[in-house]
């Protein structure tokens, strides 16, 4: 009795009971029942996805063999996964009812060929055969050493059939190898031209939702101070002040939630409508919220101020008009899923042929949450409902994470380490000894992957600025005191990864963002950038994309050397930083056209480039007494600590930070390299002609980089006028 008590207090028994033979379910050995090292989030994943089948008990065995022998975390679970998901499909497509059925070197031998399960890709294929194969190896070396003969024939009905093959026979793992590189390329392709305007439009997208913001909470404020009833209609006029850009009137309709009811009265009942009346319950003052139904955008003539034609507005409107956040297929029929389905294909958040639901904005930590109350009333609205303090609140997480990802090229369990105060975060001052002038370095301390210490990450003064501002708004608005230490909550619970309690800057409600989170969060700032693949697939912007995209910038575009680049990615395998930074497809068409350009002249230009050892050397031995991080140069500051990497040709180089307030030194500099051209042409140098338009090309690229940074500081001050609309 005593026995049964003490297992009905496991979870693992009471979810597994007449799910697992009990010979699998009670097994112990000298150191108690092997189910209670099973992790809870493995248990959760076995009980939800792996019971009901032929092999359940299979599984069964081979989750406590490995949870006993203190496998990684993540390792356990992914081969849990992956081999439950592929014995699913097989049995499924092969119509197996019992495992006797599933004669391995048969099956498996038909699946690496692709003749089963045709759609499946080469990366599947090898990946469920290698974890297959592992897992029973693992399984059948336990019960040979470890069990006893009375054991071992005990369990032996519970052991996955053995496979002869050899992966390596079938090709299929390099094929996968070659798919999965040659995928990342072409999506790295597509991005890698854009990458410049994908880190600006981060901070555009922000300062929209920035000044949606702040003219909310001064409509908030207009009707408290007079007392005005709801719904308040307000508008604000973006660009006023700025002549050159069009001007847009975004019209509003304050609510709280109580006017909402009354005001949609038809559509609510007896007793809700009460409650509101006499601000009961959930409509109290304490617990009442303001939102604001966006109305419209309209342009506005420049010249007369009247509104034109309505234009599109906020680029997230149709995340919230379709209602794509949380599990939003839940309670809808098939036809209601397929319809959102179709708009999520649309925007590149599920492949044509995938057959799953896709959930890109979760609302993992309460990050994009509209609030159950806005869920369910937005039926009734005429225009589009909005929590303007969760949008911003996520629009601020959003960008400072594609900011941090396009600066640093970190990867995203470093971003997650990131917390606020000394440690991580710092601010060294370096002083150039040949000018004496000063300049402030912006970096973050993580330990990258596979290292056991932290290591420094560099980023920028606008990306600072951020970190500050989600740190003010956590601790003077959402935790209205200052901000906690929390648990390390990104991949803990599946890879096992432990770091101390700190007040990390991803957080919120109180616990550290999720791999959900940070999904969303991207997912939201990234929404409708639309970019294809060559083969006109759509690509999604992700953390490991964008570090791939890093890399190829800096090395194809900025000319950065490759272990200068595996430095700054915090990457020891040059050779992975080489795959990384390979050039694309269009980058090679573009080389590849200059360099049937250049062949077209009759210098020999092997004599202008070859030199002695000895003039090499020199060379070397010059640069490295004079060379020296943040230096000032030509339009900007020098933050390279190494050897100059392109022989101070400073217009054009990746380790110069362009300054808008040294823009007028590069429009010189321009004026020079355009009057040299002349010069040039006239005496017919072709050679030096090539060389100065190289030069013209990288300043007008720093030009219209400068361009980018100025524009977002004048749209980041940009303070439209409140219009408001008297009751």
């Amino acid at each position: 009795m005593m026995v049964m008590d003490e297992l009905e207090n496991k979870q693992w028994y009471r979810e597994l009971k007449g799910k697992v033979d009990d010979e699998i379910l009670l097994y112990q050995d000298k150191r108690g029942y092997l189910w209670d090292k099973v992790h809870s989030q493995h248990l959760r994943y076995f009980t939800n996805n792996s019971c009901g089948y032929p092999f359940t008990s299979h599984l069964a065995l081979g989750l406590v063999v490995m949870s006993n022998h203190n496998l990684n975390a993540r390792t356990i679970y992914q081969s849990v996964r992956d081999v439950s998901n592929g014995l699913k499909a097989l049995f499924q497509e092969l119509k197996l009812a019992s495992i006797h059925d599933f004669d391995a070197d048969i099956y498996l031998s038909d699946y690496l060929r692709g003749e089963t399960l045709p759609s499946h890709s080469a990366g599947q294929r090898s990946r469920f055969f290698k974890l297959y194969k592992a897992w029973v190896r693992k399984v059948h070396k336990w019960s040979s050493t470890k069990l006893t003969t009375e054991q071992q024939e005990m369990f032996a009905p519970f052991l996955l059939p053995q496979t002869t093959l050899d992966s390596r026979d079938f090709n299929v793992g390099k094929l996968a190898v070659e798919a999965t590189k040659s995928k990342r390329k072409s999506e790295t392709d597509a991005i890698s031209k854009e990458f410049i305007k994908i880190r600006a439009e981060g901070g555009f997208r922000l300062n929209q939702v920035r000044r949606l913001r702040q003219k909310y909470l001064e409509a908030v404020a207009v009707v408290k101070a007079n007392n005005y009833p709801l719904p308040f209609d307000f508008a604000y006029l973006e660009n006023e002040k700025r002549e050159e850009i069009s001007k847009e009137l975004f019209s509003f309709r304050l609510w709280d939630r109580a006017s909402f009811v009354l005001h949609h009265s038809e559509h609510y009942g007896e007793a809700t409508i009460k409650n509101a009346k006499a601000r009961k319950f959930t409509y109290s003052e304490e617990n009442n919220e303001y939102f604001v139904e966006f109305l419209k955008v309209e342009m506005v003539d420049n010249r007369t101020g009247e509104p034109l034609e309505e234009t599109e507005g906020f680029w997230f409107l149709p995340i919230l008009e379709h209602q794509l956040t949380g599990n939003w297929f839940q309670s809808l029929s098939e036809e209601q899923i397929n319809e959102k389905l179709k708009i999520l294909e649309m925007y590149g958040y599920r492949e044509s042929n995938s057959k799953g639901v896709s959930v890109p904005f979760p609302t993992t930590n309460g990050i994009i949450s509209q609030g159950a109350f806005i869920y369910r009333s937005q039926k009734y609205a005429d225009g589009i409902l909005m929590n303007v303090e969760g949008l911003y609140i996520t629009a601020l997480f959003g960008a400072t994470a594609l900011d941090i990802f396009t600066s640093s090229g970190a990867r995203l369990g470093e971003v997650a380490q990131i917390y606020l105060g000394k440690g991580c975060l710092d601010q060294p001052i370096i002083t150039d000894p040949k000018t004496n002038t000063t300049k402030t370095s912006y970096t973050f301390r993580a330990i990258p992957k596979g290292r056991d210490e932290p290591a420094v990450f560099y980023v920028t003064k606008d990306t600072f600025d951020l970190i500050t501002e989600i740190a003010f708004y956590l601790r003077d608005v959402h935790y209205e005191g200052s901000i906690p230490e929390v648990e390390f909550n990104y991949r803990n619970k599946i890879e096992g990864i432990t770091r101390p309690e700190q007040p990390y800057l991803f957080q919120f409600h109180g616990k550290q963002f999720e791999h959900k989170a940070f999904s969303s969060i991207l997912n939201f700032i990234c929404f409708g950038l639309i970019y294809e693949t060559q083969d006109k697939k759509l690509v999604k912007l992700k953390p490991h994309l964008l570090r791939h995209g890093f890399a190829t910038h800096a090395v194809q575009a900025e000319e950065l050397p490759i272990d200068v680049v595996a430095m700054i990615l915090n990457q020891k395998d040059l050779e992975i930083t080489g795959y990384y930074s390979q050039p694309t497809q269009s980058q090679v068409a573009n080389v590849v056209t200059d360099f049937h350009t250049t062949m077209t002249t009759q210098i020999d230009m092997m004599k202008e480039v070859l030199r002695q050892p000895e003039e090499i050397q020199a060379l070397f031995e010059r640069q490295r007494k004079i060379s020296g991080p943040f230096s000032k140069t030509v339009g900007g500051t020098c933050v390279t600590n190494k050897i100059c990497p392109i022989k101070f040709a400073c217009v054009g180089c990746g380790t110069k930070i362009p300054e808008p307030e040294q823009k007028h030194e590069l429009l010189d500099y321009l004026d020079w390299a355009e009057q040299t051209k002349v010069f040039y042409e006239e005496k017919g140098f072709n050679l030096e002609v090539m060389k100065i338009k190289k030069t013209i090309h990288d300043a007008k690229v720093e030009l219209k980089e400068i361009a980018l940074i100025e524009e977002y500081r004048r749209d980041k001050e940009n303070e439209p006028r409140l219009i408001i609309k008297k009751p």
